[in-house]
C-alpha cells in the first residue's frame, strides 16, 4: 500500500512543477507545498527528475484507468471510441495543470522522453485495441492503425490545453462551459476519419 505522504508530495510537485517548470522548481518549495519535511520527500523519491517521473506515470495511469472505466460501459468499437474522446477530454480538464505539465515538461532530459513515451504507449495502445476491434467488425476502417491512434492522442490533447492556455485563471470557470462543444467537435472529427460509413 503506498504511503499517503506520497500523495500529497504529488499534488505538491504538480503545483511548483507547474509554476515554476522542471529546471526552476526547487525541493525546497515542494517540500514547503507539501508541508513535509524535505528528507520525507528523499525518502520516497532519491531525486526531482525521480519524484518528476514518478508524478508522470502516476498521471498517465490516472489517464488509462479513468478511460479504461469510461469504455467498458460499452460493447460496440464506435461506442467505445465516442467515450474515450469524452473520457479523454474530461481528465485533461479535470487535471488541467497535471496534462499541462506533463505535455510541457515530459520531453525534456532523455530519462524523462523514455519514461513518458513508455507510459503513453499503454494508453495508445488502449486506443489501437478499440481501432482494430472496429476494424475487424466492420465499423471503422483505419489503414494505419497505430499512427491513428497517435493522430487521435495529439488532436484530443491540443484541443483542450488550447483552450485552458487560452483562458486567464479567472476565467478557469469557463472551461465548463466548452467541455460539451470540444466532446462535439473532436467525437466529429475523429469519428469522420475512421468509420466505414459516413458520420453524421
Amino acid at each position: 500500500m503506498r504511503h499517503e505522504k506520497v500523495d500529497v508530495i504529488f499534488q505538491a510537485a504538480i503545483k511548483v512543477f507547474a509554476d515554476s517548470g522542471f529546471d526552476q522548481a526547487r525541493m525546497d518549495e515542494i517540500a514547503k507545498e507539501a508541508g513535509v519535511a524535505k528528507g520525507t520527500i528523499y525518502y520516497h523519491f532519491k531525486s526531482k527528475e525521480d519524484l518528476f517521473v514518478g508524478l508522470m506515470n502516476e498521471g498517465v495511469q490516472k489517464l488509462i484507468d479513468f478511460a479504461k472505466r469510461s469504455i467498458k460501459r460499452y460493447d460496440s468499437p464506435t461506442e467505445q471510441m465516442q467515450a474515450l474522446v469524452k473520457s479523454h477530454v474530461l481528465f485533461y480538464v479535470e487535471n488541467g495543470m497535471l496534462a499541462k505539465l506533463l505535455l510541457s515538461e515530459a520531453f525534456g532530459t532523455k530519462s524523462r522522453q523514455h519514461q513518458f513515451r513508455m507510459k503513453i504507449h499503454e494508453y495508445l495502445r488502449l486506443i489501437e485495441t478499440i481501432l482494430r476491434r472496429g476494424a475487424e467488425t466492420g465499423e471503422f476502417k483505419v489503414k494505419h492503425v497505430p499512427e491513428a491512434a497517435s493522430a487521435f492522442f495529439g488532436a484530443a490533447s491540443v484541443v483542450v490545453l488550447q483552450k485552458l492556455y487560452s483562458l486567464e485563471e479567472s476565467e478557469l470557470r469557463q472551461i465548463d462551459e466548452a467541455v460539451p462543444q470540444m466532446i462535439e467537435s473532436l467525437q466529429h472529427i475523429v469519428m469522420c476519419s475512421i468509420k466505414n460509413s459516413p458520420y453524421l
